[in-house]
């Protein structure tokens, strides 16, 4: 598998949770109820399995390997990419602050979380548009075989060691329940 198949398989993972996260964002604007374990177990995913995980391979082993094959890191793809994960980490803290917010009773916390899950959905679909169409077919090119089979070997390093041993399954899971709970799907 190459670096940017594995990513693809991510972004699936990932884009199931957005259309969940859509879903509860849409209900809390209706001023139906909404769960407030389900979105922590949410902000949840999107620190370890999207950000320290998914992002953490790009930051760390695919970005930089671009970078010294002549890619240049602002003013360019691997620019915009950082700033979006930049901005999507600051959407994540102001969810996790109207959880708390919501906790203590605060009446506007819950139209601060629909906007920030709203925000954070339509920043990552736009994010992997981007990733899949414009910077990974630059990746694929620019890399050579062996250089892709480096960084894979760096991102299963990274699975193992920073996020930890069966924690992918965990996040499946957890995506099968929300699934089925938000979008009827199984």
């Amino acid at each position: 598998m190459t670096p940017t198949e594995d990513l693809i398989n991510e972004h699936k993972a990932i884009k199931v949770m957005l259309s969940i996260m859509a879903k509860i964002a849409e209900d809390i604007k209706a001023n139906k109820k909404f769960y407030i374990k389900d979105v922590e177990q949410i902000v949840d995913f999107l620190q370890t399995f999207a950000d320290k995980c998914h992002h953490g391979k790009e930051e760390t082993s695919l970005f930089p390997a671009l970078v010294l094959a002549g890619i240049p890191k602002e003013n360019g793809p691997i620019g915009v990419m950082l700033h979006e994960h930049t901005l999507g980490r600051g959407y994540i803290k102001e969810i996790s602050n109207g959880l708390e917010n919501c906790k203590i009773g605060n009446p506007c916390s819950s139209e601060l979380i629909a906007a920030n899950l709203t925000n954070y959905v339509n920043l990552l679909q736009n994010h992997i548009h981007k990733e899949e169409n414009v910077l990974f077919p630059i990746a694929n090119k620019a890399l050579s075989e062996q250089k892709q089979k480096e960084i894979f070997k760096q991102f299963e390093k990274i699975e193992e060691e920073v996020v930890g041993h069966g924690v992918h399954e965990k996040y499946h899971e957890l995506l099968n329940q929300l699934k089925s709970k938000y979008l009827g799907l199984t």
